[in-house]
């Protein structure tokens, strides 16, 4: 990765985020006093998110002494997908984070879906992405859409998997480009074969990464070796 002049550490831009957590979404919204408008979206979202099986995650799902900044990131990095919530009544400051997490998740490829009132307006940036308008007389169909959402996201899924599987049989793989293929499909479906598939990848690596004065090579194998120990731990604390 080519240096960066960036609040964010090199260790929080470029290597493995410090917890996986498959199968679950990263949900922006005021966290403070939200306007009731905003906590009946939230409620409906997370009751049609759990129902298909999706952990929620949100600001508060961590705290410490660590950078505010880099703790949100990696929970970004480290979720399979994306969800903003607001309305035209979403407090100034906390709208302005949300966007700037909206930012950072884009930034990292993740399936954004925005979930807003009908008057609130998306960020112009984001204009070609589907946003989900919230009706308080049709929630049933806020929810259906929201399940639609999902779908498409477990279709990238399989379209990745795809994708990975012709990585794995060339002759020549680009490692780096396979095991980002192979986390993002264990974030979006949580299943551990996704694990085994980057075992192959190490193993592609496994004689050359020493190679002298090639630090990149080394350092994308202890990459691939800690996701597969974060991935195997995330399924353990889920079981």
């Amino acid at each position: 990765m080519p240096l960066t002049f960036s609040p964010l550490s090199d260790e929080a831009l470029v290597r493995p985020p410090r917890e996986l957590f498959p199968r679950s979404v990263f949900l922006m919204r005021q966290i403070g006093s939200p306007p009731g408008i905003d906590r009946l979206m939230n409620e409906h979202a997370v009751c049609a998110l759990t129902a298909r099986g999706y952990r929620i995650i949100d600001a508060d799902a961590s705290t410490g002494a660590k950078d505010f900044l880099e703790r949100i990131f990696g929970l970004i990095r480290g979720t399979s997908i994306t969800a903003a919530v607001f309305s035209g009544e979403t407090r100034g400051t906390a709208l302005a984070n949300i966007m700037l997490e909206l930012g950072f998740a884009a930034m990292c490829g993740k399936p954004l879906m925005i979930l807003k009132s009908t008057e609130a307006s998306a960020p112009s940036d984001l204009t070609r992405t589907d946003w989900i308008n919230f009706d308080p007389t049709d929630v049933d169909g806020f929810e259906r859409k929201i399940n639609q959402a999902l779908d498409e996201a477990e279709k990238l899924a399989h379209y990745e998997e795809l994708l990975l599987n012709v990585a794995l049989e060339a002759d020549s793989m680009d490692c780096a480009v396979a095991i980002e293929r192979v986390l993002k499909c264990f974030l979006l479906t949580g299943d551990g074969k996704f694990l085994e598939k980057a075992e192959v990848i190490k193993h592609r690596l496994s004689n050359r990464h020493k190679v002298d004065g090639v630090s990149d090579l080394q350092r994308l194998y202890e990459e691939i070796s800690m996701i597969i120990k974060l991935g195997r731990a995330s399924l353990n604390h889920s079981s």
